[in-house]
């Protein structure tokens, strides 16, 4: 949920995140916004699909998660035992396989030895993603393939993900898309764009949003004043009053009633009603009703829930499975997540129990 679930791998403010903060300065003032929180990250969360608990186990048994201790990022396994030992400056999750790591000034990827892969060598390095991953050179971005072999050629301000076949590229002051041999397929017209997710990107023009096909072609007119990726056929979408859900067509599901709503995850869509946070089914009848302080969208299984001034988890039926006690928690990532109490920490289990907490 963006704006509203803290990431499981809060782990450095490093030069990476300084340049990204220079940048969306300039950017901002040329006139439009860059929404997203990195250089080449999604603007929305990714949303994780549901797992039987075979494949789950299997999924989370394989799991690398990264741990700082004494200003240095390692990783852990499911269990919460050391697997690579803390020695990197910054380090992200792993994403197909490989994981950006930063050592000295530079970055590079390693694999689940701890072993690189990929050299540190890049000013800034972005997480795979359909087999290209987003690397900075001389201050321009370009992708780069597994083998570390550059593909397309660092020459953009800014760059999203492939998502689809496609990503969104900053040229002059406009978005546009380009292929996975980094033609430009959908010109830069665009004040603003996001990542394709079934097969429709969210696109602004003159301060509205709205969606464009693969082909570059107006599926939905921009009309709305922001609005969500879709998800399960729907888009959360703000209209002039509330926010409601609209289908690939365009019409709305049904009246936009709620004050804030976000992307349907796991078959339920997150809304705030008033001050209160609950979810709804496709059909916008409530599921679970709104009674909560704050919410994230359900991963898993579970969704993390504010009560009081503390964080805890429910189940699709709204029954509290992780007594509130933690002060920050995220979603569930195969199997593990992030939280946060007393300034230490920490991982959980779909149990609830602690496999790991910084010292």
């Amino acid at each position: 949920m963006q704006g509203h679930r803290y990431s499981q791998f809060v782990l450095s403010l490093s030069m990476r995140m300084m340049t990204f903060y220079l940048r969306t300065l300039f950017t901002l003032g040329m006139g439009f916004a860059i929404a997203n929180l990195s250089l080449v990250s999604s603007p929305t969360p990714a949303v994780a699909k549901p797992a039987t608990p075979t494949r789950q186990s299997q999924t989370a048994n394989k799991a690398l998660y990264p741990i700082r201790q004494q200003g240095k990022i390692g990783y852990v396994n499911y269990q919460g035992k050391p697997i690579i030992s803390p020695q990197f400056e910054d380090g992200h999750a792993f994403a197909e396989g490989l994981a950006v790591a930063q050592k000295g000034e530079k970055y590079g990827y390693v694999n689940p030895q701890g072993q690189w892969v990929i050299k540190p060598q890049f000013e800034l390095a972005e997480d795979f993603s359909e087999g290209l991953a987003a690397a900075m050179l001389n201050d321009k971005l370009g992708y780069i393939n597994r083998s570390g072999q550059w593909v397309i050629p660092p020459k953009f301000f800014l760059v999203g993900p492939f998502s689809d076949g496609l990503a969104r590229v900053l040229i002059g002051k406009k978005y546009g898309f380009i292929n996975r041999k980094g033609q430009v397929v959908i010109p830069a017209q665009f004040s603003l764009a996001h990542n394709f997710s079934g097969g429709l990107a969210k696109v602004q023009r003159r301060g509205r949003v709205g969606f464009i096909d693969k082909t570059g072609q107006t599926v939905i007119a921009p009309k709305f004043y922001e609005a969500s990726p879709f998800r399960d056929g729907l888009a959360a979408v703000e209209t002039e009053q509330k926010w409601g859900y609209i289908q690939t067509n365009g019409k709305f599901a049904h009246a936009a009633r709620f004050d804030r709503a976000w992307a349907f995850s796991e078959g339920l869509g997150l809304v705030r009603k008033g001050l209160k946070y609950g979810f709804i089914n496709p059909t916008g009848k409530w599921v679970i009703p709104a009674q909560f302080d704050r919410a994230g969208s359900f991963s898993e299984g579970k969704a993390w829930v504010t009560v009081g001034n503390k964080q805890g988890y429910i189940d699709k039926t709204g029954t509290v499975v992780i007594s509130p006690r933690f002060d920050e928690a995220s979603n569930f990532r195969q199997g593990l997540a992030w939280i946060k109490t007393a300034g230490q920490e920490g991982y959980i289990n779909l149990s609830g129990q602690v496999v790991w907490k910084s010292p």
